[in-house]
């Protein structure tokens, strides 16, 4: 080898090394050039997307506060264009869809938001609530309890998914799930109106079953009798207390809820007879025994205090029969022991007027005039909360005590219909 040919091999090259041409170094140049502007731009570019994102968002969100859903639509659209991965457009676009009325335009999109984020509690109740409007309660159901469970205080989310599991027809579910919203909700009418119609579901459903299983049995001639009272069809409850009896003519409280019933439509001697007919079965019924005393206060005093005392020796926590039992005592003339059965009464039933009447027309009797007169106001203060001819007839009462008469009218007893007493 010469000379020349040793230094054209020396340096680099001799040590393995290849030096690039000149074309191929301006080749690479120009490359790392294209990849410089390439990241130059993608760097630049960020910022100006999530500029445009921020004043689109923000636009949306006041034209959704200022009630225009139409433009806050488009708004949040452009968002997602601009910025695709960004979650709260979605979701903040399916509240939108929701208020226009596009449910299935927002649970599309409510979809999306949760994919891009799963724990969003908000997303999985709106999208819930989105499905319970499109009626789709196997849709609503999954994922009003997946906010729940991410959410345990969305009161409003649990209401939603008693109201989807309702329209799935799963009404125990439904029951139970709005039990407990109730406990915490009391004030909320929406929670219980929800939870009688599962209830009522429920009874209906069970009826059907009972139906299907003895369409003639006594049982299922009770229920539909119980259904027409609470209706307030009480010709209807006794035609139907009487095919009950048919079917099982010794049926434990069937005869006091039938003569209950006539009693109601006035038909009292019939009444009479079908309260001794549950005696005839238990004698010591104190139910029967109130009722008979009732019918029998007006027309023979002597007869109803045996009914009543025996009534209240069987319950001494009976309100009415207590009530009803003072009251025959004041018309016996034995005043302070009625005065001691009616202040038993204000203790068992704080909330019943008529007992203070009763009260002040014994205290007057007995020359307790301040005692009375705190009677009277006590009863007009609870009569105001009652209808206006309790009203009326507490400020009739008033005037007559003033003139020293004694009124031959009288307050019915006004119980509570959670005191309704009943045989179960």
């Amino acid at each position: 080898m010469n000379r020349e040919a040793e230094i054209r091999n020396d340096g680099p090259a001799a040590a393995g090394v290849r030096r690039p041409n000149s074309r191929r170094r301006a080749q690479l140049r120009a490359s790392h050039l294209t990849m410089t502007i390439s990241i130059l731009m993608f760097g630049a570019s960020r910022p100006y997307a999530q500029n445009d994102a921020e004043r689109l968002f923000s636009q949306a969100q006041a034209a959704r506060a200022q009630g225009h859903l139409t433009v806050a639509e488009q708004k949040y659209l452009e968002v997602t264009r601009v910025a695709p991965k960004l979650t709260s457009a979605y979701q903040n676009l399916g509240i939108v869809y929701f208020m226009e009325r596009k449910y299935g335009n927002a649970a599309s999109v409510l979809e999306q938001a949760i994919k891009l984020d799963p724990r969003l509690p908000g997303a999985h109740a709106m999208l819930g609530l989105a499905y319970y409007e499109l009626y789709q309660p196997e849709k609503a159901i999954p994922a009003l309890e997946t906010a729940v469970r991410l959410s345990p205080e969305d009161g409003n989310a649990l209401l939603y998914l008693g109201k989807s599991q309702i329209q799935a027809r799963d009404y125990r579910a439904a029951a139970a799930t709005l039990e407990k919203l109730a406990a915490s909700k009391s004030a909320d009418p929406d929670v219980f109106y929800n939870l009688s119609l599962a209830y009522m579901k429920l009874m209906l459903e069970n009826v059907g079953l009972l139906g299907q299983a003895a369409p003639g049995s006594c049982q299922f001639f009770l229920l539909l009798a119980q259904d027409a009272e609470a209706r307030g069809d009480d010709q209807s409850a006794a035609r139907n207390y009487q095919q009950a009896l048919r079917s099982n003519p010794n049926a434990a409280g069937a005869h006091y809820a039938l003569g209950t019933a006539y009693a109601r439509v006035g038909r009292y001697d019939d009444a009479a007879e079908e309260f001794r007919k549950e005696l005839a079965i238990n004698p010591n019924d104190p139910l029967a025994l109130w009722k008979l005393g009732e019918l029998a206060l007006l027309t023979d005093p002597e007869q109803a205090r045996r009914y009543l005392e025996r009534a209240v020796s069987l319950d001494s926590d009976f309100p009415q029969a207590i009530l009803a039992y003072g009251r025959v005592l004041a018309r016996s003339g034995e005043t302070e022991k009625a005065v001691e059965q009616f202040r038993r009464v204000i203790a068992l039933a704080p909330e019943e007027d008529s007992v203070h009447y009763h009260l002040a027309g014994a205290y007057r009797r007995l020359g307790r005039d301040e005692e009375a007169k705190r009677e009277l106001a006590r009863f007009e203060e609870l009569a105001k909360r009652k209808d206006e001819r309790t009203q009326q007839m507490a400020r009739r009462f008033i005037e007559m005590t003033r003139a020293a008469q004694t009124p031959s009218d009288e307050p019915a007893p006004g119980f509570s219909p959670s005191r309704d007493p009943t045989h179960h």
